[in-house]
């Protein structure tokens, strides 16, 4: 069989073993749907030319700003940014964060073209301020492409997207970042037994998430990478997040169990992608990608809204470079009778991303405070959401039990600043009016024997009652009275005059006001 008509700046024996040029040669689908289905199939992944004609047609029709550089352009400015340089040297943008161009089958006049282009994007675009994915796509894009101008053209229409809806790739750290903490909230949510595994295994877990996106843009061998580009193009940002947590799933498959190669896990998952074809095909990938009941892309926006915004309470902009703001439990100061700095950030792992970026702050603690119920509330008030740890007298650190004869400590720990007032609501969506503490929802029991239990979530905020009903429990086993104030029965007694109450919600309690 002949080869394709491959142009000058790809390697043609790499290429061969790559990619089998058997597939259709024309597309006449014009129906979104019917082409989200064929781009999932792989329709025209079996054909090189087939694929150059649908990216040209799929990115001729994406939305984009008025001025968008095009081929002429770079054919104006080429010379004037390379200027004397050797392709071979030319240096790659600030925004690409130090990421290598991937082969992806290039000869060495093809990986200088993504090097030139680069350039020249960087002087078009002078505010993308960090895009570390760009180098991959622009190397894939080469591939179908008659010359770097038209490449260029390709890259552009894509970084100059202007719908809304259809988020394309993260030209800023502060998107990057929102991103890699919406992958995190979705592995908390998808992933379980792959996030337990990362917990076990990793000092920071949100740092292993934060390198999702080299997984999928510079990891994964080229085959896989053009199917997944392929239903990105068609579908959109979600697509990427789908494969993502796909390959986290085949990775804990494979490592679960088994002694991790390294005592480096992030490094382990990049070996486990470049070498995905020894576990499963491109076929299974997306297969498993799919499977994924997923949360709409509406939703999805809403959450990288809510990561965004966080973010930029911490102090990172739209022209932020690279800064690491993770690992919000810090060891110098950090100090809990209760659980060990490790375990803090154990459980800081399971809380959804956004408040996890925070340093807890502990705002009652049963050795410090007693165990007086009025002071439980004088102490949380204005704080949400939080999370109550609990350890009894036989080192137990779980949930609060109603056992005579034990004795049990508690902390509450904030998770965010205090809120200068609150809007209680609870889980079933029921409106309720304003209350002094809500708690992060009861969740997924951790398997550590020294976390056994621990009331941690990463879904949403809950009603007051969990907190109350926790702390009632404990309260009713304490023996022993907080300095300056008397024992606490087993009925507690009522707050005192002038202390507010918690408010619940009437749907949820019946006889409530």
């Amino acid at each position: 069989m002949d080869s394709p008509g491959y142009n000058c700046f790809v390697d043609k024996d790499k290429m061969d073993a790559a990619i089998q040029d058997l597939g259709p040669k024309e597309l006449s689908c014009t129906e979104l749907q019917e082409l989200k289905q064929l781009a999932r199939q792989g329709y025209w992944a079996r054909s090189y030319a087939l694929r150059g004609k649908v990216y040209q047609r799929l990115i001729r029709d994406i939305p984009c700003r008025t001025v968008t550089p095009d081929a002429s352009v770079y054919s104006d400015i080429v010379s004037k940014i390379v200027g004397k340089h050797s392709s071979s040297s030319l240096p790659l943008p600030e925004f690409v964060d130090n990421t290598q161009v991937p082969s992806y089958c290039l000869n060495t006049r093809g990986e200088s073209a993504v090097r030139k282009i680069l350039l020249c994007i960087a002087n078009q675009f002078p505010d993308i301020s960090f895009c570390p994915a760009l180098p991959s796509v622009v190397a894939l894009l080469l591939h179908y492409s008659i010359d770097e101008a038209e490449c260029f053209e390709k890259a552009c229409r894509i970084l100059a997207c202007n719908d809304p809806s259809k988020k394309l790739i993260d030209q800023s750290f502060l998107a990057f970042e929102s991103s890699c903490m919406t992958f995190g909230d979705l592995v908390n949510k998808y992933c379980q037994a792959a996030h337990k595994l990362m917990v076990a295994v990793s000092e920071d877990v949100l740092q292993v998430y934060a390198d999702w996106q080299r997984w999928l843009f510079g990891e994964l061998p080229l085959n896989y990478f053009a199917r997944v580009f392929d239903v990105f193009l068609v579908e959109g940002y979600k697509v990427l997040y789908r494969v993502a947590l796909a390959i986290l799933k085949f990775f804990h498959k494979v490592r679960a169990g088994q002694p991790l190669e390294s005592d480096n896990v992030k490094q382990d998952i990049r070996t486990f992608v470049k070498d995905i074809a020894k576990t499963v095909s491109p076929e299974k990938l997306l297969e498993k990608a799919f499977a994924i009941r997923l949360f709409s892309r509406k939703e999805i926006q809403l959450l990288q809204m809510a990561n965004e915004k966080a973010l930029k309470q911490k102090g990172i902009t739209v022209k932020q470079k690279r800064q690491f703001v993770h690992l919000a439990v810090h060891a110098e100061n950090f100090h809990s009778e209760i659980v060990s700095v490790k375990e803090m950030r154990d459980i800081w792992s399971w809380v959804p991303e956004r408040f996890a970026l925070c340093q807890p702050l502990l705002l009652f603690s049963s050795l410090q405070h007693g165990y007086s119920l009025t002071r439980f509330y004088f102490q949380c008030e204005g704080h949400e959401p939080t999370l109550l740890l609990i350890k009894t007298t036989q080192k137990e650190v779980r949930r609060a039990q109603r056992e005579p004869g034990v004795l049990a400590y508690a902390e509450l720990w904030g998770v965010c600043s205090p809120a200068a007032s609150t809007q209680a609501s609870c889980a079933s969506g029921h409106s309720a009016k304003p209350a002094l503490h809500r708690e992060v929802n009861p969740a997924p029991r951790l398997t550590s024997p020294s976390t056994q239990g621990l009331p941690i979530s990463p879904g949403g905020l809950g009603p007051c009652r969990n907190s109350l009903a926790a702390y009632r429990s404990i309260a009713e086993m304490a023996s022993e009275p907080a300095p300056g104030e008397s024992a606490v029965p087993t009925s507690l007694r009522p707050l005192t005059a002038g202390s507010q109450s918690p408010v619940l919600c009437s749907s949820c309690h019946p006889g409530s006001t």
